[in-house]
């Protein structure tokens, strides 16, 4: 199996940290931007925003293999193990990750009709757990190789949480390496969405502006973000982002 280290930036949420270490299936790396730290963590408040942190992590880590897991995100109890067997079956691939929401067919469509430009993302168009070659993993939880990672870096000009900075990495990371990621049916997590309170929503509604224009500068390709695509994108919104396995009656008997 290859070395794999597990590694976690938080801040200012001590209690949702403390609920995923408790399904952690081995002791991570924590990058800890809080004022006051998490007993066992790295202490940098010094930082500004996740991005940062994951950097912080990545060049901490001395394993072939690191797997970025959000405070808010609780790992099955084989992850590991499955992991392992990901890596052995797809050892061609960059990365490798769970899809960790499931949309209905009309919240796809819709999602198809805005492909262009600072909308492209794979991931949306994602139905059901699957072994599939992306683009793109989901941030709260994805392994990839150290050293690939460490080339590549995490944008740290981006600053706070919930920025899309994890789409941004895998773009450059593929691009870079011309290597796929994989999505593997057997990765099991659970993203509680702890997080959804990390800011009001005039802020994030600000957030979310501002990454777009800047998504659309680096990523659009030509197809810059339109009043079209925007009032499909809000239509494919009021539809529902698709239901995380977190909020899945019962699941966790299943996972766990």
């Amino acid at each position: 199996m290859p070395d794999v280290v597990l590694c976690i930036p938080t801040k200012n949420r001590h209690a949702s940290l403390a609920r995923t270490l408790a399904r952690c299936p081995a002791s991570p790396l924590i990058c800890d931007q809080s004022v006051a730290p998490y007993p066992g963590s790295i202490h940098r408040p010094d930082l500004n925003g996740l991005p940062a942190a994951r950097n912080v992590l990545l060049r901490l880590a001395d394993t072939e293999v690191v797997v970025f897991l959000d405070d808010d995100t609780d790992l099955g109890a084989d992850f590991l193990k499955s992991l392992d067997a990901c890596i052995r079956r797809w050892p061609e691939a960059v990365g490798w990750g769970p899809v960790l929401e499931v949309r209905p067919r009309r919240v796809r469509l819709l999602h198809r009709l805005v492909q262009l430009g600072c909308f492209r993302d794979e991931r949306r168009l994602t139905g059901a757990r699957c072994d599939a070659p992306t683009t793109a993993l989901f941030g709260a939880c994805f392994a990839v190789r150290r050293q690939e990672a460490l080339a590549v870096g995490f944008d740290d000009h981006l600053r706070g949480y919930g920025l899309g900075e994890d789409l941004d990495f895998c773009r450059r990371l593929v691009a870079r390496t011309g290597r796929p990621l994989r999505f593997c049916r057997d990765l099991r997590a659970i993203h509680r969405c702890d997080g959804a309170n990390r800011a009001d929503p005039v802020r994030r509604g600000e957030a979310k502006a501002r990454f777009l224009r800047w998504w659309a500068r680096r990523h659009g390709q030509g197809n810059p973000v339109t009043l079209f695509h925007l009032g499909i994108a809000l239509v494919a919104a009021a539809l529902g982002r698709g239901h995380e396995p977190g909020s899945w009656r019962g699941v966790l008997k299943g996972l766990f």
